[in-house]
């Protein structure tokens, strides 16, 4: 009980002074990520705007069918959820996981954007910039890490 006291107290503490547990070093990809879920939340605005069936728009990557809504889905997923939980992980192999996820999000991406598919011209931006952003994660070194 008196561990969950003290762990309470430190939350509460750095809460107030606006700090967070998240070690220095990762504030750039909390950054990245922040980022991430901005323009993604543009490519969802767009999807409701323009009333588009994101759904359907299916391709055959590495075998198997994958849509573009799965694909924002896993997207957000790893923004929201695996990111984070890999940062306060804070392991050796954190970074890598990140980086793999990341590589695989932004390839389905850019296989949606090379595709033959008519997307209106604001959403295909919207997607692009999305793309882009994905192509610049954060380089987080390991050796910085360990000292």
């Amino acid at each position: 009980m008196i561990r969950f006291l003290r762990a309470l107290s430190q939350a509460i503490r750095l809460t107030l002074r606006g700090e967070t547990l998240t070690s220095p070093r990762y504030r750039p990809l909390e950054a990245w990520i922040a980022q991430a879920l901005n323009l993604l939340a543009k490519v969802d605005a767009l999807v409701l705007a323009e009333a588009l069936d994101i759904a359907a728009l299916q391709l055959k990557l590495d075998g198997r069918p994958t849509s573009l809504e799965r694909s924002l889905e896993m997207i957000r997923h790893n923004l929201v959820d695996e990111y984070p939980r890999l940062i306060r992980l804070d392991d050796p192999y954190s970074m890598m996981v990140v980086q793999s996820s990341n590589f695989n999000d932004q390839y389905r991406i850019s296989q949606f954007l090379a595709a033959d598919i008519l997307l209106p011209p604001e959403f295909q931006r919207a997607l692009s910039a999305l793309n882009t952003h994905l192509l610049n994660l954060p380089q987080i070194d390991r050796a910085e890490a360990d000292a």
